[in-house]
This record gives structure tokens, C-alpha cells and sequence, in this order.
């Protein structure tokens, strides 16, 4: 069942104006906090965000840093982001009927790679949940430290738009192969 999860996953970027459960959004973070966590210190702390202006100013905030993160990427990166449609624009922030920030203690150990598995536990809840969303991180942050009152020693790790896909096509872009990424005993030798 996972691995269905997982295959049928992908990310999205618009979301249709139905209203989405928050009981719903409440199992989504509590199946986040069930992951593993580097010597159990669960550095993760989630909120919850519906209200229209405060996703309103998040949106302005990452559209800022965005732009200026499109404008000094190299212009390989700058090439990708164009033919993937990927824009400094983030109407997902305001379409999705929640956005759920995600931040984590820094001064634990572990922190950032316990709360990334959290993320992964999170995004397969909402897939299995016929839900929506996106794992975005803006080039920059820190903003939304003082604008939603979270402690300096807290850093965001993602903010998760959870919503109904209003995406016409749901291909997913071509997956390599396994044997690409496995190796046995050392690096690149085949498994097989």
C-alpha cells in the first residue's frame, strides 16, 4: 500500500476552492509525529494556517525571496525553473485552504533530517487521505519568524499547502530506475 502511496504521489500547485476537513489536517500532523526522530528529541512543532491574510502575507514574503533567489540562480538552475513552469509566484500559498508550517527546534540533534522524515510521513497521509500538496521551502525564511511569532531558535523546514488538486493533468514526470540508484557493496557496482 505504500508503495501505491508513493507511486501516486506528486506535487501540486493549484488547488480547487473546496472546503477540506481539519480534522483531517489534524491526522495528517499527527501521523508526522509518530516518524522517527534522532535520539527521540522530536524537534518538530507544526501550525496550522486558514486565515486569508496571514497566507495572504506569507505569499508575499516567499514571492520577494523568490524572485530575487530566480534573478541570482545560475543560469542552468534559471533554464530548469522556466521549462518546469516554476515561477517566483505562489498562488499555492492562497489557493490551498491550509497551508501547515513546519519548523523545528536547530539546537537538537538530528533535527533537520528527523523532521524531513516527519515531512515524508505527512505527504503520504495526505495522498492517502485523496488530499493534495507540495513540499515548498522559500530561499529565505526567516521571515516568517516575527510574523508568526516563532522563536529565533526555531527554523522553518517547509510550509505544506494541503488542498485538492486542481491540476488537469495528473501524469507524473518519468521516474528513473531503481538499478540507477543501488549499488552493492560498493559504489557502482550493480545489485543485480
Amino acid at each position: 500500500m505504500m508503495k501505491k502511496l508513493a507511486m501516486k504521489r506528486r506535487s501540486t500547485r493549484t488547488y480547487k476552492n473546496n472546503p477540506v476537513k481539519i480534522s483531517d489536517i489534524i491526522e495528517v500532523i499527527e501521523v508526522g509525529t509518530y516518524a522517527p526522530s534522532g535520539a527521540n528529541v522530536q524537534p518538530w512543532r507544526f501550525m496550522i494556517i486558514d486565515d486569508k491574510s496571514v497566507k495572504m502575507t506569507i505569499r508575499q514574503g516567499a514571492e520577494k525571496a523568490d524572485q530575487k533567489f530566480h534573478r541570482e540562480a545560475p543560469e542552468w538552475l534559471r533554464n530548469w525553473l522556466k521549462d518546469h513552469n516554476i515561477t517566483p509566484e505562489k498562488r499555492f500559498l492562497t489557493e490551498a485552504p491550509f497551508l501547515v508550517v513546519v519548523m523545528a527546534l536547530k539546537s537538537m540533534p538530528y533535527w533537520l533530517e528527523s523532521t524531513w522524515i516527519s515531512i515524508a510521513y505527512m505527504i503520504l497521509t495526505i495522498e492517502e487521505k485523496g488530499l493534495s500538496s507540495l513540499t515548498y521551502t522559500p530561499s529565505q525564511t526567516d521571515f516568517l519568524n516575527p510574523l508568526l511569532d516563532i522563536p529565533k531558535d526555531y527554523n522553518v523546514v517547509t510550509i505544506l499547502p494541503i488542498g485538492f488538486s486542481n491540476e488537469k493533468s495528473e501524469s507524473k514526470p518519468m521516474r528513473k530506475n531503481v538499478a540507477q540508484f543501488v549499488f552493492k557493496n560498493k559504489f557502482g557496482e550493480e545489485f543485480l
